[in-house]
């Protein structure tokens, strides 16, 4: 019979929730370097950065990709049901397998949350058209291919929508908008999204997608890989789909 498992969420340690950096921060960045590269090779159209870019990355460099102050890193762990004598899944934790991760980058100010220049569109409530909101982008997610058709993606998903609503709250805000941008080609993930409440919300450029992503060392690497033509066509080209969500 096959292993069965139940899965759970959770948000790595980040600037935003200690004071410093894990003892195991090397360990944690080790497992989310197994898990992307493993995402890149895997599905290398739905990323805009490639294997042979950050298979290149030192130890160093992935610690610093958790440990940034403008993200959260979130991972979804697979525990067998049949747990080693003494240990069930609630006490596992991160120290059973990872198998799908994904990352929330905010709260964005208004600014750097604008696509090429344009404001974002504010929420509509009922109490004011003026209410201040929280806005994140979302970005990353990946599910191993041994353990899709789970859930794995909501879960991710319900993850980083609770997480930026909790945040809100801990300001005394209201409102949370959560966006993606997406491959155009990705028709499951354009589905995932819009089953879990996101909707259009226009087209952007290759290039935005990082800067709002806060991959710009990445887009810089992604250019020396690029054709003349296709720089060109990355900067310019608004074909990327971009999603939002918004809570309040």
């Amino acid at each position: 019979m096959a292993q069965q498992y139940t899965y759970s969420a959770h948000a790595l340690p980040s600037p935003r929730t200690s004071a410093f950096p894990p003892a195991e921060l090397s360990s944690l960045a080790h497992r989310y370097a197994e898990l992307r590269l493993e995402a890149l090779l895997a599905s290398p159209k739905a990323f805009g950065s490639t294997h042979a870019i950050e298979s290149k990355f030192t130890p160093k460099e992935w610690a610093e990709i958790i440990w940034r102050k403008d993200i959260v890193v979130l991972v979804c762990v697979a525990h067998p049901m049949i747990q080693r004598e003494g240990v069930n899944a609630g006490k596992a934790g991160l120290d059973d397998h990872w198998v799908a991760s994904g990352i929330l980058r905010g709260p964005l100010a208004a600014e750097e949350y604008a696509l090429n220049g344009a404001p974002p569109t504010r929420i509509s409530t009922t109490d004011s058209e003026t209410s201040e909101e929280t806005r994140w982008q979302m970005t990353a997610v990946f599910a191993s291919a041994t353990h899709r058709g789970r859930g794995l993606g909501k879960m991710l998903i319900q993850a980083g929508k609770d997480y930026a609503m909790a945040h809100a709250r801990t300001l005394s805000l209201t409102n949370t908008r959560l966006r993606v941008i997406i491959h155009p080609d990705n028709l499951a993930v354009l589905s995932l999204y819009s089953g879990m409440g996101f909707v259009d919300a226009g087209r952007t450029t290759g290039q935005e997608a990082y800067r709002t992503n806060g991959d710009l060392e990445s887009w810089e690497l992604k250019l020396r890989t690029l054709t003349d033509e296709m720089q060109v066509y990355w900067k310019t080209a608004k074909v990327a789909v971009v999603m939002e969500w918004t809570g309040h």
